[in-house]
C-alpha cells in the first residue's frame, strides 16, 4: 500500500499544479491505475487512499504544494499529445478509388478495421470511391462463412463506412478465366503438371520446369483439361516471371488451381483463381488508384507487377503498413474452430476482438476510428496496449454516459431503525444528458459482500445517502453529512435499495460472470452503455426478461 500512497501523492501534486492547486481524485485514479496495474486488485482501497491524499493536498497552500513538487522533482508540464497526422496520398490526379478486401470467413476484427478506416479516411478526403471487395476464392484454407457476407457490410456501417460498390470475387470467375486464356495465348502463363515436390526443387534451384517452354496451344489444351480431366494437384496455372529472381516466392508463381471438393457456401467451381491473380485483375478493372495493405503483401506487389506489365496496365500506388498488435485482446485466427468446439459463445464472444464483440461491450465506433487514424500509416509493426483503446473510448463516452448504482454479490443491510427507512432520495447525476432520478429505499439495502467483509463495524459512507457504522444493521452518525466524508478520508460504499432493485449478470472481458443487483431505473434500457458507479462502464442487453451487462472498461 505504501507504493500506492507514494505514487498517489506525486500524481495528486502534479494534477493540482496543472489545475490551480486543486487535484481531482478521478484524474489521479486514472493515471495511477495506468501506471500501477496491481492497484486494480482492490479498487475501493486504492480509491480511499487517493481521496485522502487528494483531500490533504487540496488543503495545502500553493506554496507548500510547490515546495513538495520541487523536493520530489515532479514534472508538472502537461505532456504534448503526439498525434500522427494522416499524410496526403501521393500520385492523386483528380480523385481516388480505393478498396477494402477482407475474406468473408468471419466478421471484421479490430485489426481488419484498420485497413477499412484508413481507406475510408482518404476516400472522404478526396471525395473518391470506396469499394468493398469480398475476397472469397479460397474454398479450402480460409473457407468463407455464409453469414459473413452480411456481417461485414453491417460492421462497416457501424463504423460509419458506406461502400459505393460491393463486389464478390466468387461471382467474377468468367472474368478471371478470360484473362488466364489471354495470358496463355501470349505465352505469359502456362499449365504446369509437374509433381509438387519436383517443382518446388526446381524453383529452389532457379531452374525452369519442363512444362514452361511448351507451345501455347499445348497449354491451352491443358487449361481446358483442368476443368474436367485433371484432379487436385495434377495441374496448376503459373505466371511466367524471372526464374532467377532473388525471392523464390516470385518465381513462376501459381495463378489458379484445381479444387474438386470446394467447401464454398455460394459457388461450386472446379478451377479456382488464387489471390495474387484475381485481386490484380479486379484492381485494374475496378479502377483502383491506391492500395493500402499490410507490409506482408510486399511480395504480392512484385508478383502482380508481372501481370500489369503483360497487359500494359498501370499499377495502383501501393501503400504498405506494418501490423497493428493490440496487447490484451484475443486474436480471431482460431475463433471459428473454438466456436465450432463450443469453447466460444459466438463471433461476438467478449474474449474476441471482433467489431461485433466490441459493439456488444459498449465501445463507440468513433473511438475506434480515432484510435486507428491517430496511429496513422507506418511500415513498422505497432504494438499498443488495449488500455490505449480504452482511453479513446472513455474520452468519448464518459461525458454522456448515464450513471447508475450496482452491487456485486449483494449482502443485505438493515436500515429499518434509521431515519432513511421507507424514504425516497433524488440523485442528480454529473452527466448533463441524464435527468435526476429517484430511489425508493425501503427498509433494506444491498452492498457488496466484499465491502461488507472488509468494512464491517467500521465507519463508512453510503454514497449519496448516509455516514455511519456498517453492520447487519446500519447505525447512522448524524454528526457528519455525507458531503463531509470524503474530506475525512472515510471509505465510500456503493449500495442499491432492495425494494427498488433488479437482478443483473455482469460479464467481464475474460467471460467470468458475476451476479449482482442494480437499481431498477435501468430496466427500461436495452443496448445502452451505462456507468455503474465505482465499478466501470458496461453495455446492457435485455433478452427474455433478463438483463445482462457486458463490461466495457473502467
Amino acid at each position: 500500500m505504501q507504493k500506492i500512497k507514494d505514487l498517489a501523492s506525486k500524481l495528486a501534486l502534479k494534477n493540482a499544479a496543472q489545475h490551480d492547486g486543486k487535484a481531482s481524485a478521478k484524474a489521479v485514479l486514472g493515471s495511477l491505475l495506468g501506471t500501477l496495474p496491481e492497484a486494480r486488485k482492490d479498487i475501493p482501497q486504492t480509491m480511499k487512499i487517493i481521496e485522502q491524499t487528494v483531500s490533504d493536498i487540496n488543503k495545502m497552500p500553493k506554496t507548500e504544494q510547490q515546495k513538495q513538487i520541487s523536493t520530489l522533482k515532479i514534472s508538472t508540464l502537461k505532456p504534448k499529445k503526439e498525434k500522427q497526422i494522416m499524410k496526403d496520398l501521393e500520385g492523386v490526379e483528380k480523385t481516388v478509388t480505393m478498396r477494402f478486401a477482407p475474406n468473408p470467413n468471419g466478421p471484421l476484427s479490430l485489426g481488419h478495421s484498420r485497413q477499412a478506416i484508413l481507406n475510408w479516411h482518404y476516400v472522404k478526403k478526396y471525395k473518391g470511391k470506396f469499394i468493398l471487395r469480398l475476397d472469397d476464392t479460397d474454398p479450402r484454407i480460409k473457407t468463407p462463412l455464409k453469414e459473413a457476407y452480411d456481417w461485414i457490410p453491417e460492421d462497416l456501417e457501424w463504423l460509419g463506412i458506406k461502400p459505393d460498390l460491393i463486389v464478390r470475387a466468387s461471382s467474377r470467375f468468367p472474368i478471371y478465366y478470360e484473362h488466364a486464356e489471354k495470358l496463355i495465348a501470349m505465352g505469359a502463363a502456362y499449365v504446369c503438371t509437374c509433381p509438387k515436390d519436383t517443382f518446388a526443387e526446381l524453383k529452389k534451384t532457379a531452374k525452369p520446369c519442363p512444362c514452361r517452354d511448351l507451345p501455347s496451344k499445348e497449354h491451352m489444351i491443358r487449361w481446358k483439361k483442368m476443368f474436367k480431366d485433371y484432379q487436385d494437384g495434377e495441374a496448376v496455372l503459373r505466371i511466367k516471371t524471372d526464374i532467377h529472381h532473388k525471392n523464390p516466392a516470385i518465381r513462376d508463381w501459381p495463378a489458379a488451381r484445381i479444387v474438386t471438393d470446394p467447401a464454398h457456401p455460394l459457388v461450386t467451381y472446379r478451377v479456382w483463381p488464387l489471390y495474387d491473380f484475381a485481386s490484380a485483375i479486379d484492381d485494374h478493372l475496378l479502377g483502383i488508384t491506391h492500395l493500402i495493405r499490410g507490409i506482408d503483401f510486399l511480395a504480392t506487389s512484385e508478383k502482380q507487377g508481372y501481370l500489369y506489365k503483360y497487359f500494359n496496365w498501370k499499377y495502383p500506388k501501393d501503400i504498405l503498413t506494418g501490423k497493428l498488435i493490440v496487447q490484451g485482446m484475443k486474436s480471431t485466427s482460431e475463433a471459428r474452430k473454438l466456436i465450432e468446439q463450443g469453447k466460444l459463445t459466438g463471433w461476438d464472444d467478449v474474449r474476441l476482438a471482433t467489431l461485433r464483440s466490441l459493439k456488444k461491450r459498449g465501445f463507440s465506433p468513433e473511438a475506434i476510428t480515432a484510435f486507428i487514424t491517430d496511429i496513422g500509416i507506418k511500415k513498422s509493426d505497432i504494438s499498443v496496449s488495449e488500455k490505449n483503446l480504452y482511453a479513446y473510448n472513455k474520452k468519448i463516452i464518459d461525458p454522456k454516459t448515464p450513471r447508475y448504482f450496482y452491487t456485486e454479490d449483494p449482502k443485505e443491510i438493515d436500515l429499518s431503525e434509521t431515519t432513511y427507512s421507507d424514504t425516497k432520495i433524488t440523485i442528480t447525476p454529473p452527466v448533463k444528458t441524464q435527468k435526476s432520478r429517484e430511489l425508493s429505499i425501503g427498509t433494506k439495502i444491498y452492498i457488496s459482500k466484499k465491502d461488507y467483509d472488509k468494512y464491517r463495524k467500521k465507519t463508512v459512507r453510503l454514497k449519496e445517502l448516509a455516514y455511519g457504522t456498517l453492520d447487519n444493521k446500519f447505525t447512522p452518525d448524524n454528526e457528519q453529512s455525507p458531503e463531509q466524508s470524503s474530506k475525512a478520508g472515510i471509505q465510500v460504499l456503493q449500495w442499491v435499495p432492495k425494494k427498488d432493485s433488479i437482478d443483473i449478470e455482469l460479464i467481464m472481458p475474460d467471460n467470468t460472470r458475476h451476479t449482482g443487483k442494480a437499481e431498477a431505473n435501468i430496466k427500461t434500457l436495452n443496448n445502452k452503455t451505462v456507468q455503474f458507479e465505482r465499478v466501470g462502464f458496461a453495455n446492457l442487453i435485455q433478452k427474455n426478461n433478463k438483463i445482462t451487462a457486458y463490461f466495457t472498461h473502467f
